[in-house]
């Protein structure tokens, strides 16, 4: 495993530069692309501010995140259903669908990994209507190719005129997410796997395509390196995560240089472990497998952010958490 992820780490450096994200928007609005501003295609939650259907801590006075964008219809049936047709953003594979509305509150949804980038990721297409008969994990898609239809499904209520698409992009934790949440003890089964929301982790998609639109960044990979670091975390483990396993072009340098004895990872500001660094026997490093430790933070991104922290400051002294500690211990396995 280690010299196939020293290869596709050698192949990323030669290929970022000449990669790039030929993005297909979700929804048969024009509005995006035609320039218009964010009330001409962002669903509004019932507070009616457009800015609750963006990504980040945009809920409940800024104290709530929100995971993804969401998009309304640009057509309805007579009864005011949405009929927008939602697409796959880029080409990939098919590798979850959920049919039944009522054992998430994604409701009917569909992933997509988009396993041709440099760095692979998927994009998530929730609340849909009806998912399209071909669309079954395996199957590999186009940039365009119909998924399904725009809807309002949920294990809660979406009111018919709050009817939209849920749009995500982001990477998945662990492979072995399962064992997680066997641990926590849940009423509920997991009936989504490693696909669980619980298990992803997510950029913000508008942001994503407004740098590919500018030629700020070509994909993804180069997007992500863009986004700045809010901590550096120290895990002690000998292990190689999941993570880092599907996701080798974070990696800032290869894994034969010796025995790894810890990480250091660079986590957004919302919790993404963006960039990789394992650490080697001989580095003189004091530290117990599975101790973690701050490295170093930005106290500017922590001061102004409301929720979702991957630190929290007392006293002027960092404190990682419960959030980070839950993300650390679905990456490597902990207790």
């Amino acid at each position: 495993m280690e010299i196939s992820l020293r290869h596709n780490f050698l192949i990323s450096l030669v290929l970022v530069s000449c990669a790039q994200a030929d993005l297909i928007w979700p929804t048969p609005n024009t509005a995006f692309y035609d320039g218009q501003p964010i009330e001409a295609y962002v669903q509004a939650t019932a507070t009616g501010n457009p800015e609750s259907g963006l990504f980040g801590c945009v809920r409940n006075q800024g104290s709530r995140f929100h995971e993804g964008l969401d998009l309304y219809p640009v057509k309805r049936d007579l009864k005011g259903e949405a009929l927008d047709s939602i697409y796959a953003a880029l080409p990939g594979k098919v590798m979850y669908v959920n049919r039944v509305p009522g054992l998430s509150s994604y409701g009917c949804y569909v992933i997509v990994e988009h396993d041709g980038e440099i760095l692979a990721y998927h994009s998530l297409y929730a609340h849909l209507a009806s998912v399209d008969v071909g669309i079954v994990p395996g199957v590999r898609v186009s940039a365009g190719t119909v998924l399904g239809v725009m809807g309002r499904s949920a294990s809660y209520n979406i009111p018919r005129a709050r009817a939209h698409l849920h749009f995500e992009i982001g990477f998945r934790l662990s492979d072995n997410f399962e064992n997680w949440y066997d641990r926590q003890k849940f009423i509920n089964k997991n009936h989504h796997g490693k696909w669980n929301g619980m298990n992803l982790v997510s950029i913000d998609p508008l942001d994503f395509y407004k740098s590919t639109r500018r030629e700020e960044a070509g994909n993804l990979y180069e997007f992500l390196h863009s986004i700045p670091v809010a901590a550096r975390i120290r895990v002690y483990s000998q292990d190689i995560p999941d993570f880092v396993k599907n996701y080798d072009a974070l990696l800032t340098k290869p894994l034969d240089m010796g025995s790894i004895v810890a990480w250091d990872i660079a986590f957004t500001e919302y919790g993404v472990p963006k960039e990789w660094t394992p650490r080697f026997i001989g580095e003189n490093l004091l530290g117990e497998a599975g101790e973690v430790k701050v490295l170093t933070y930005n106290p500017k991104l922590l001061k102004t952010q409301n929720c979702q922290r991957v630190l929290t400051l007392s006293g002027g002294r960092p404190s990682i958490t419960l959030d980070t500690l839950n993300t650390i211990k679905k990456l490597f396995g902990f207790r």
